[in-house]
C-alpha cells in the first residue's frame, strides 16, 4: 500500500472541486440577478449564504443589473483565480499523486493581496476595485494546487486509517 494519493483519487477530486466551483461562481452572479428580476427571497438567500466569507460592501462590489454581486471585487477575484488555477492544474500536474507546490509560489502570490489589503487597512491608500481584483486573481490561481493536493492527501491518510485494522488483523485491506 502507498502513502500517496494516486491518480483516481486526485481526478475524483478534481473533478468534485471543479463542479463546487462551478458552483460557487454561478451563484455569485445568481444573487444580482434574481435580485434585478425581483426575485428578493431567493437572491436574499444568496447574499445570506456569502456573507460570512465577505464583508459584500457595495462600494467594493462589481454590479450586475444594478445590483452588487455577492461577493466584493478582492473575493470574486480569488474565486476567479481559483477557477482559472483549477482549469489549468491537469495541464500542469496532470493527476498524478498529487504534490505541493514550493511554499515561495504561495508567498509570492499572496504578497501583492497582502500589501494591498495592509496598505488599505492603515489608511495610506484606497484601492480601486480593479486591483482588488487582480491581487485576488493572483492568489486564487494558485490555490487549487494546494486545495486538490491537500484534499487527495486528506482521502488517501482515511483510506490508510480504514485499512490499518484489517492489516493488523491478517485480513485484506479492502
Amino acid at each position: 500500500m502507498t502513502d500517496e494519493p494516486g491518480p483516481r483519487t486526485v481526478g475524483r477530486i478534481y473533478v468534485l472541486t471543479a463542479a463546487a466551483t462551478v458552483l460557487w461562481l454561478a451563484a455569485i452572479f445568481l444573487a444580482p440577478w434574481l435580485a434585478a428580476k425581483g426575485a428578493v427571497g431567493p437572491a436574499r438567500v444568496l447574499y445570506a449564504l456569502f456573507r460570512p466569507v465577505c464583508h459584500q460592501i457595495a462600494d467594493r462590489c462589481f454590479m450586475l443589473a444594478g445590483h452588487p454581486l455577492a461577493v466584493c471585487g478582492r473575493c470574486l477575484g480569488i474565486y476567479a483565480g481559483f477557477a482559472a488555477g483549477l482549469a489549468v492544474c491537469p495541464f500542469i500536474r496532470g493527476f498524478r499523486a498529487a504534490a505541493l507546490p514550493r511554499p515561495t509560489i504561495f508567498l509570492l502570490s499572496i504578497l501583492p493581496l497582502a500589501v494591498d489589503g495592509v496598505g488599505g487597512v492603515l489608511g495610506l491608500w484606497k484601492s480601486p476595485i480593479g486591483l482588488r481584483f487582480v491581487t485576488g486573481l493572483v492568489w486564487g490561481t494558485v490555490l487549487p494546487f494546494y486545495f486538490v493536493a491537500g484534499l487527495a492527501d486528506l482521502a488517501a491518510s482515511r483510506r490508510r486509517r480504514r485499512a490499518a485494522p484489517a492489516l493488523e488483523k491478517g485480513g485484506d485491506p479492502k
